[in-house]
């Protein structure tokens, strides 16, 4: 770029953002970070039963893959497995000393680690 057209930009530029307009200028794409939604089957099931968790992630570019995890009574997660390729699903077996409302999300994590997680599914224990 010539230096006569440097100062013809700028003050286009100038003369934009001085009525009003705005000038913006972006470095790369614009990057959102993954959705997920997540459920649950069966949503009622006793100890030793098994459960699946089945998880819809998308993104506007790509989903690197989805991590399901159980939240824990004390409010901590375990992460129970990765899945790199939908259909994003896991199953899990409850096990005896399973809490009696059992909760689970789901992490979408895209090419570039952002992530969404989905809400909570909750699986009633019966006993």
């Amino acid at each position: 770029m010539s230096p006569r057209t440097g100062t013809v930009l700028l003050a286009a530029a100038l003369l934009v953002g001085g009525c009003g307009g705005g000038v913006w200028v972006s470095i790369g794409p614009d990057d959102d970070p993954p959705g997920v939604s997540l459920v649950v089957s069966p949503t009622q099931a006793v100890p030793g039963q098994t459960v699946t968790l089945l998880a819809d992630a998308r993104d506007d570019f790509r989903v690197d893959y989805v991590a399901f995890y159980q939240l824990l009574p004390d409010g901590g997660a375990v992460r129970l497995g990765i899945e790199f390729v939908p259909p994003y699903r896991l199953s899990v077996v409850l096990p005896a000393d399973a809490a009696p409302l059992t909760q689970f999300f789901a992490r979408a994590v895209d090419d570039v680690g952002q992530f969404g997680d989905s809400v909570v599914a909750t699986v009633q224990v019966l006993r």
